[in-house]
């Protein structure tokens, strides 16, 4: 029953991280296709979001060591905040996208990512500072990480924050490095009838 239950605060706490950082688990290439400087900026977009989660391994839970399982979470709740700076940079070094009111979008995809940076910073402090000891202290320590993440877990990434741009998205759509990568898919067709 321990097992269960540390199980699913484990799964809730890593859900709300990765909603974080949406394409932590997303793989694949695409060729890009030339069509303008919309799309390329939006395939530079998704290249970045799809990087962020290329190097990021998730903790497996080990039954028998609270506090190896405790230092793992944590490990990868840092990986993560640092994946999800050299995003910032990269986003900064890209740009505003080049449609009209692409700056006011840029700037808030830019705050949102931030935000969703802080409470990864500050949630990862917490469960960082928790006395672990045995799995009762382990389910309390990732319960209340959980809490500090409810902020943050249902943030979709800077990409869904550029597609939700009328004059992005089309771009998005476009892209084939967009394809499959959550927050960008294109919106389904309201079904007749």
């Amino acid at each position: 029953m321990k097992n269960t239950r540390r199980k699913r605060r484990t799964a809730a706490l890593l859900s709300a991280t990765l909603g974080v950082a949406v394409a932590a688990v997303m793989s694949g290439c695409s060729s890009r296709v030339d069509d303008g400087p919309q799309v390329d900026w939006a395939s530079d977009v998704c290249d970045s979001v799809r990087d962020v989660g290329a190097e990021l391994t998730l903790p497996t839970a080990d039954q028998k060591d609270a506090k190896k399982y405790h230092t793992q979470v944590v490990t990868f709740m840092e990986a993560l905040d640092r994946q999800l700076g050299a995003l910032e940079a990269k986003m900064r070094q890209d740009g505003a996208p080049p449609v009209d009111g692409g700056d006011a979008t840029y700037k808030k995809a830019l705050k949102n990512l931030r935000t969703a940076r802080t409470s990864l910073a500050g949630t990862t402090s917490q469960l960082k500072k928790a006395k672990v000891s045995d799995e009762k202290s382990l389910e309390a320590a990732l319960k209340k990480a959980g809490e500090g993440m409810d902020k943050a877990g249902g943030y979709q990434g800077p990409a869904h924050d550029f597609r939700a741009a009328p004059a992005l998205k089309q771009a998005f759509d476009k892209a084939p490095e967009c394809e499959n990568l959550p927050g960008t898919a294109p919106s389904a067709a309201p079904s007749a009838g």
